[in-house]
């Protein structure tokens, strides 16, 4: 591990923005924070919370909480989060499987997943964040009404989403394999990380979908 990792990684858990699964009394440190009940967004996955922080500075109105067993790369949105003042944007590292055990009570308006890993691998597939054992937990931590959105690049994930949803007779709200084509785009479905920005760059077609339960 390098020297700049590792520092990141000891200073990331002390950011007052950022909490672990050993946080004392998780959500009620989460809803302290936060210090009001406006709706709450999720982001799985979140890496540095391009979408967490962006949505936050547009909709102060409301809250975001990125997720990502990512340490150090957490510490580069919290501090970013931080330094502009956007206190109605959290983080949590842990993995998204623990997401149900650890919040009981905070339910979310909305789930973004941007650009996870595809997990090609046959084998690997129960690990993709659309998997059913994920929409199971998504399903109990959503708000009714809750939709959950997945942008990628990737076609087999994207094709494997839209399988799930018609199999199990899901909401699907809109879909597109070349998003930026769609005449018109939410503040959300415009936000780019800047790895969606180097896929763009790349020539790569941006596929989204939007559902919920």
């Amino acid at each position: 591990m390098g020297r700049k990792k590792h520092l990141k990684l000891e200073e990331v858990e002390s950011l007052p923005n950022v909490f672990t699964k050993d946080t004392l009394n998780l959500e009620g440190a989460i809803k302290q924070y936060f210090d009001n009940d406006n709706p709450v967004t999720l982001e799985v996955g979140c890496g540095q919370g391009d979408y967490s922080i962006s949505l936050a500075q547009e909709l102060p109105d409301k809250n975001f909480l990125g997720v990502d067993i990512k340490g150090a790369r957490i510490w580069t949105g919290a501090k970013k989060a931080w330094e502009l003042k956007l206190y109605n944007t959290a983080f949590l590292i842990t993995y998204a499987d623990n997401l149900l055990n650890l919040l009981q009570e905070i339910k979310f308006e909305e789930i973004w997943i941007p650009f996870p890993d595809p997990f090609p691998r046959h084998k690997s597939i129960t690990r993709r964040l659309v998997h059913p054992r994920f929409l199971q937990i998504y399903q109990k931590i959503l708000l009714p009404g809750g939709k959950i959105n997945l942008k990628t690049d990737d076609e087999s994930l994207f094709n494997y989403t839209l399988k799930l949803v018609n199999e199990k007779n899901l909401k699907l709200f809109k879909s597109s394999g070349d998003l930026y084509k769609s005449t018109y785009l939410t503040l959300a479905e415009n936000v780019k990380t800047k790895y969606e920005l180097q896929h763009i760059k790349d020539g790569k077609l941006i596929k989204y979908i939007c559902f919920g339960f």
